[in-house]
């Protein structure tokens, strides 16, 4: 019987720790390849957004450009935010163009009082009016945009402590007397809301009509 080769065990081992050091590079090459890919798509988006927000005219939202991103990834659009002059107040959607106008002073404040999670849910409100098709101004409408922003959060894997900032909002920003053309009473918006984040592990986000439908409100 052969002696015990100690040099060929410390070969063997030596091959086996390069072997293994060889894998981790590749593992780790494959982690930096993919966190490049996916800042390059970032990037290259908020380029595409910012021409055709050059092309437009107009002033990108720059304190939400990661929200825009996020939205328009989740939904699927290529919708545009510019800013209107400071003081006009508020957010608007206009599904015609694919632009979403908003008071980026007004936002901010929106952030320092209510939380930033509630200024995003008021661009995700934005966003739910152009997805939600060609549906008359109404109620409903905004009770509707509330539930889709709802949607949005909860697909974003966001804590529940987000969309309690945005429904706050809402509760405090509600009409306070009900009409068919206004935004709804506080506890209706905080319900819509509180629906459309509730509702998404409900349907799997297959449904979204089931989630939100105008009926419901």
């Amino acid at each position: 019987m052969a002696a015990y080769d100690r040099n060929f065990q410390f070969y063997s081992a030596s091959l086996y720790d390069n072997q293994v050091l060889i894998a981790n590079w590749k593992g780790w090459w494959m982690v930096f390849r993919s966190i490049f890919v996916m800042i390059a798509v970032v990037v290259l988006g908020l380029m595409a957004m910012g021409q055709k927000a050059s092309a437009q005219g107009c002033q990108p939202a720059l304190h939400a450009l990661s929200d825009i991103q996020a939205l328009n990834q989740f939904w699927g659009t290529s919708v545009v935010v510019c800013r209107i002059p400071d003081g006009s107040g508020g957010a608007f959607a206009n599904r015609i163009t694919g632009i979403v106008t908003v008071d980026q002073s007004w936002l901010d404040a929106v952030a320092m009082s209510h939380g930033n999670w509630a200024a995003v849910g008021v661009l995700a409100h934005e966003w739910g009016h152009m997805v939600q098709g060609n549906v008359p101004s109404s109620t409903a409408a905004e009770l509707q945009a509330d539930c889709l922003a709802g949607v949005f959060m909860r697909g974003q894997n966001l804590p529940p402590s987000t969309i309690a900032q945005f429904a706050q909002l809402n509760l405090q920003n509600g009409d306070p007397v009900w009409s068919w053309t206004g935004h709804g009473l506080g506890t209706q918006r905080y319900n819509a809301a509180a629906r459309g984040y509730n509702g998404l592990p409900l349907f799997n986000g297959s449904n979204l009509a089931a989630i939100c439908p105008l009926s419901a409100f």
